[in-house]
């Protein structure tokens, strides 16, 4: 196990109900302790404990990766709770590249079809075998440094973290000893990740976090649906469903060129629906027959169509667990 402490010098009192309130949130168990409070989440424990006037609260992870994604929930919350300043961290190995940070090179860049483009990247990617199924691209300035771990375990942003695009992105196929993965981009005009890759040459560091997310769904019946840019997602859940898994998938893209090869497990329809055909997510979505029992439905697309998707989730009655509705993109920004 990882660990580190934060001491809080606030009364239990401002600081133990608003978590509590979040804990609630995201389903994250709560559990009194004989000295104080636990909570715990995805990424790992925060053990809460009162010492007069002021708290401290110990964090412990299954490694370093969780412990700072733990670190960051944290710090996360107290921003939103204005608490930021209130916080000390203990100290720790500085200098060294955050925990979840992985620095690997470019091995290639391929056109898959007339609107997607495939990258290679190799370097230790194998904390990523057993992990979620996507990652976030960090790109800067030309010519920036990249992030390294204060004396605390906090990651620096050269020139403020606002200089650094981090997009999220799914893991396409990775190499079975995690030493080299690949991933999707969807080519259109005027992307920052479009722009990095135009120029992008073979052996150029190339910098990422992960893994995040959650991991494949076990739900016995799987309804996925998405736009080109959930593409790789859906691929993945397909591709990684349990055997026996029943369901139906359709993913939207531009047109039949972009097409791409699936390993559609035997139970598992797979549908492709394309842009130039008058095709949409939200069409495809209300036509789905959705089953009784136990079920799994996600959605991802543009931001409103994700907020369309979660009212008819609704409309459906699923309950929290039962779907995902996921906003990868808003139109009109980055």
């Amino acid at each position: 196990m990882e660990r580190t402490t934060a001491i809080l010098d606030i009364p239990a009192a401002t600081f133990l109900p608003g978590l509590i309130r979040r804990a609630a949130e995201i389903e994250a168990p709560v559990q009194v302790l004989d000295r104080g409070t636990r909570v715990q989440t995805h990424y790992g424990l925060l053990d809460v404990f009162e010492d007069g006037e002021r708290i401290q609260v110990e964090l412990s992870s299954k490694d370093s990766v969780n412990l700072l994604y733990l670190r960051d929930t944290l710090d996360w919350h107290l921003g939103l709770e204005g608490l930021k300043h209130c916080i000390t961290w203990a100290r720790m190995r500085a200098g060294a590249n955050p925990a979840n940070m992985v620095l690997g090179h470019c091995e290639s860049v391929t056109a898959v079809s007339p609107s997607f483009i495939r990258v290679r990247v190799r370097g230790d990617y194998s904390r990523f075998l057993d992990g979620g199924l996507h990652f976030r691209l960090l790109i800067a300035a030309k010519g920036s440094d990249w992030p390294y771990s204060d004396e605390t375990g906090g990651t620096v942003w050269p020139s403020g973290v606002e200089a650094w695009h981090r997009p999220a992105y799914t893991i396409r196929h990775i190499c079975p000893h995690g030493l080299w993965m690949e991933f999707d981009i969807f080519r259109h005009e005027g992307g920052r990740v479009n722009d990095w890759a135009a120029t992008l040459q073979e052996g150029e560091e190339v910098a990422l976090t992960g893994p995040g997310g959650t991991g494949l769904t076990e739900a016995p019946w799987i309804g996925l649906v998405g736009d080109e840019t959930a593409m790789p997602a859906i691929i993945r859940m397909i591709e990684g469903a349990p055997l026996g898994t029943q369901g139906v998938a359709t993913i939207v893209v531009p047109s039949a060129a972009d097409v791409q090869p699936v390993s559609c497990p035997e139970g598992i329809q797979l549908t492709w629906a394309f842009r130039d055909q008058g095709a949409s997510v939200m069409d495809v979505f209300r036509a789905m027959q959705v089953p009784e029992g136990p079920r799994y439905v996600y959605v991802a697309a543009e931001k409103s169509e994700a907020a369309l998707a979660r009212e008819h989730a609704k409309a459906l009655g699923l309950k929290r667990g039962e779907s995902h509705a996921l906003a990868y993109w808003a139109a009109g920004e980055e």
